[in-house]
């Protein structure tokens, strides 16, 4: 076959494997009659039935040697090699001579694919004829072709044409080697006089077929193909050529028909599996296309067509880590693959992994390049890393290239959006959407990205006119019903917004993004079992898709059903072993229920379904961190970024690792590297930060935090650490300035309690007092300022004042047993008889707390219920033996339950330990008095 991107895989179809039993027609025929009938249907190019007559001679008599030599010839004739070579070897033991059985045999294992068993079997003998050798040295040529071995095999195919000139199949080996060496015109001469030696070969016309796809003359391809089905109906690699031909043309019911011939013939071969999934594919129907390509993969695990394809339709159906690692698979094999290094890289991208993605491209050298798409790829990249003005210069150049691609002048438009150029960007998509015919590779993007930059806008009649544009050249389109539904939602519009999203589902029953925006709806009208119908209508249709499984599973835990939403994510992780957020999202949930080994478990197995993802070994990594599994989490995220080397994210995590493990010169060395990779990340410039605040340098630490300012002047971040450095250096009037400049921009409670503590530890405290009362009367709900203020009046003595505050927390968030707990510390302070009620209601909602246990039951000692206090305050001291006030406690109520010889010691050992805290007056009066 002449040198494709691709060459087919082994096809193991079965024609039939039954013999017709007790045929009347069939019955009266000798072993002789049935052989020249079959003989006759393969000279008509009807193989099946060949096969059926043969295998009914073989019912007369199993020992035919003729009957078993031409079933042999009929398999390699449709392309069943173990079949063949099955049938060939029987003959040979039934006494066919090996030199008529070697050259057959051969064209069995090249047709398996075993080059290296031709090789070392099949080799001329002292009594090969010339015809024979011919053909001998024109196989191991093929053999040795198919390993890569091109002037050896050309060699080989000549010394072929020396020995015979007679043998077709030298000719189209020969014609490869000219197609190799480029000389299209020796190819079609070569491939002529083949046809001149026997014009009724079938293999002659599908060579043809080729070298007119190469010469880009699919017409011509064709017709070849078809020339070679008049011969051979059957002949699966024609219809399959002409198949793929006419999918590419979008000729897709032409395409069905030879498709659908290729599964009667064989049904479960990976040629009809593999056919199956690109008319799928090319229909849009991405679960039928899976489903298919799983069945070919099974048969032939590196089948590259199928990973290829494969790798595009789990692109779009959105599992992006499956696509990068089939994608790795076909890159191994094929490292210059254009197509499979472009949809790489679009997937890094999707993953948020730009840099990579761009390290990717780099084999095509896209900066020099001039393909319009690549460079329109690269700057899609840039403009999600907010480099606008390297997207912008490579748009502009493909641009040039291309002046009339609606993707090209679409993706102008989405930089002038980031920029900030509202106006001239929706001219561009305008334009744009003017020259998408919308039938194109990428058809509705202009259309797409302009409604929904109107709908961004609030433009929603404007973006209604481009809706009803759209659907002129996309009728019954979901995407656009799914759109319009939105534009109704911003105005406020619910009844047409339901009825739009739901007539995508009509038209797409399985299209998610409506079923999940009818869901939402469904929530918001409080009626959570029909948003879950929407997602087991998509289960229904598909079985296994992820988006529809994590919509039930969050769901789930909308509705605080543990077990479905478990079980959910458990369903998803077994479906798409390769994913990572339904593992991350158990991963998570056992973290919470206090299961570490459970959560390392699933993130392992993570990391063993998907060895070379990073997103998997950052959650082991991530999880390994958080169970305190500190060396283990470094060793991780150390191999992730061996892996991942031009990844700031993994230099960053694994210097969050080390400075876990207190290891800050090896923390430091990360950020540096992290920061080499992306300069300018304010997470990382936070990070080493933090580190030189932990290492007490101060100066390097402020020179990050102005750093931080003048890379993001809007956000409160680098003015708030330059507050925390100012107060560190005891500069307040510097730290009051950074933490108001923070306010300004935008920062929240935090900041807030840090300014008004800096106003306290400069004596300002009416005007500290003033502030919490102008933020609470502003932000009313705000119980984490609310709560400080609360300390803030203990703190002054104004107990009363700190009793308002916290009886508002309480009555907003009612049950928080903290809040109560400290309400009735305050209410035993002054003497309030709330006290034993509100510590008794505490303690029923955390009834294993120490400080409500000590609160409580000093409480109830001053009441004069000294051992059920003394009980409760000696579990507070064994669960916190460390806090000095439980101690003085415990030590009291000895006292009142008249135990004061250990009184006495617990005393003396108390202050022994701890010179300062609050009780600590009344302790050593409490001893002396002993």
């Amino acid at each position: 076959m002449l040198l494709k991107p691709f060459q087919s895989a082994l096809i193991l179809a079965l024609l039939t494997t039954s013999t017709l039993q007790g045929c009347d027609h069939n019955a009266n025929l000798t072993e002789q009659q049935l052989i020249q009938r079959a003989k006759d249907f393969e000279d008509k190019g009807d193989l099946k039935t060949g096969v059926i007559e043969l295998k009914n001679a073989l019912q007369k008599n199993p020992n035919s040697p003729q009957a078993r030599l031409l079933l042999g010839e009929i398999y390699l004739k449709a392309g069943m090699g173990a079949e063949a070579e099955n049938e060939l070897q029987k003959a040979q033991k039934l006494g066919v001579r090996q030199e008529t059985i070697k050259p057959l045999l051969g064209e069995a294992l090249m047709l398996m694919g075993k080059y290296d068993r031709v090789l070392a079997e099949i080799q001329p003998g002292d009594t090969t004829s010339k015809p024979n050798l011919a053909r001998i040295y024109q196989m191991r040529g093929e053999a040795l072709l198919r390993t890569g071995k091109l002037q050896e095999a050309c060699n080989l195919f000549q010394q072929s044409l020396d020995t015979d000139t007679s043998n077709p199949s030298t000719y189209w080996g020969l014609a490869q080697c000219a197609v190799a060496n480029k000389d299209m015109s020796k190819a079609k001469a070569l491939l002529d006089t083949a046809l001149k030696i026997n014009d009724r070969q079938a293999k002659t016309w599908i060579f043809i077929g080729d070298l007119e796809q190469l010469n880009k003359n699919t017409q011509g391809a064709l017709t070849a193909y078809s020339s070679a089905l008049k011969i051979e109906p059957d002949n699966l690699e024609a219809l399959q050529n002409r198949a793929l031909i006419n999918i590419t043309l979008g000729q897709l019911d032409t395409a069905r028909r030879d498709i659908e011939s290729i599964r009667k013939i064989a049904p479960n071969s990976l040629l009809s599996k593999y056919t199956q999934a690109l008319l799928a594919f090319k229909q849009n129907k991405y679960p039928e296309a899976r489903d298919a390509l799983q069945e070919a993969l099974q048969i032939a695990p590196d089948h590259l067509p199928s990973l290829l394809l494969s790798s595009a339709v789990n692109y779009a159906l959105g599992s992006y880590e499956q696509t990068a690692n089939q994608l790795g698979k076909v890159l191994e094999r094929t490292p210059g693959n254009a197509y499979a290094l472009k949809l790489l890289a679009v997937t890094q991208s999707k993953l948020g992994q730009n840099k990579q993605a761009l390290i990717t491209l780099q084999p095509l050298n896209p900066e020099q390049s001039n393909d319009p798409q690549l460079l329109a790829l690269v700057s899609g990249i840039y403009l999600q890393e907010q480099e606008y003005t390297k997207a912008k210069q490579l748009l502009e150049k493909a641009a040039a290239i291309d002046p009339k691609n609606a993707a090209i002048r679409t993706g102008l438009g989405v930089s002038l959006l980031a920029s900030g150029e509202t106006e001239r960007a929706l001219a561009d998509l305008g334009s744009a959407a003017a020259l998408d015919s919308g039938t194109g590779p990428g058809a509705r993007d202009a259309d797409t990205l302009l409604i929904l930059s109107l709908i961004r806008d609030k433009q929603y009649d404007r973006a209604l006119l481009a809706i009803a544009a759209l659907d002129k050249k996309q009728p019954n389109n979901p995407t656009t019903y799914n759109l319009r539904g939105g534009a109704y939602l911003g105005k406020n519009d619910v009844v047409n917004a339901r009825k739009s999203f739901e007539q995508a589902l009509v038209i797409k029953p399985d299209f998610f993004p409506a079923a999940e925006n009818l869901a939402q709806l469904d929530i918001q009208a409080n009626n959570p079992a029909a948003a879950r119908k929407r997602f087991e209508s998509i289960l229904s249709i598909d079985k296994n898709n992820l988006q529809a499984m994590m919509a039930l599973a969050e769901l789930a835990s909308i509705n605080k059903q543990e077990n479905a939403y478990v079980g959910w994510l458990e369903k998803a992780s077994k479906a798409h072993p390769e994913a990572i957020p339904p593992r991350a999202a158990l991963t998570q949930y056992y973290l919470t229920k206090n299961q570490p080994q459970k959560a390392l478990a699933l993130a392992k197995e993570a990391v063993n379904a998907n060895p070379n993802n990073p997103g998997a070994l950052n959650l082991l990594g991530a999880t390994q961190l958080t169970t305190n599994d500190i060396t283990n989490a470094i060793v991780t995220f150390t191999k992730l970024t061996r892996m991942d080397e031009q990844s700031p994210d993994a230099y960053l995590h694994l210097a969050f690792a080390q400075i876990a493990n207190k290891n800050l010169t090896d923390a430091r060395t990360s950020l540096q590297k992290a920061l080499q990779l992306q300069p300018n990340r304010s997470q990382t410039l936070d990070t080493l930060l933090r580190l030189n605040l932990t290492e007490n340098k101060l100066e390097a630490a402020l020179q990050i935090a102005r750093q931080i300012q003048t890379l993001q002047p809007k956000s409160p971040l680098g003015f708030d650490r330059e507050g925390d450095i100012q107060t560190a250096q005891k500069h307040f009037p510097q730290a009051i300035k950074a933490y108001e400049q923070a306010l300004d921009k935008g920062a929240g409670s935090t900041e807030f309690i840090k300014l008004n503590r800096v106003y306290v530890l400069v004596g300002k405290n009416a005007l500290a007092g003033q502030l919490l009362n102008a933020w609470l009367k502003q932000h009313p709900s705000d119980n984490v300022v609310r709560a400080y203020a609360a300390e803030y009046y203990i703190f002054r003595g104004q107990n009363k004042e700190a009793i308002a505050q916290y009886q508002e927390i309480q009555r907003q968030s009612p049950n928080n047993a903290l809040v109560l707990n400290n309400l009735a510390g305050l209410y035993e302070r002054e003497q309030d008889n709330r006290a034993l009620a509100t510590a008794e209601q505490a303690l029923k909602l955390a009834p294993d707390s120490p400080a409500i246990q000590d609160t409580l039951g000093w409480i109830l000692v001053k009441q004069g219920q000294a051992p059920r206090g003394l009980e409760l305050l000696s579990k507070a001291v064994a669960k916190a033996p460390k806090v000095a006030s439980f101690r003085y406690h415990h030590a009291a109520a000895l006292v009142r339950t008249g135990d004061k010889t250990q009184a006495r010691k617990e005393l003396e050992q108390l202050l022994a330990d701890t010179q300062k805290f609050p009780e600590a007056e009344a302790a050593k009066a409490l001893l002396k008095s002993l």
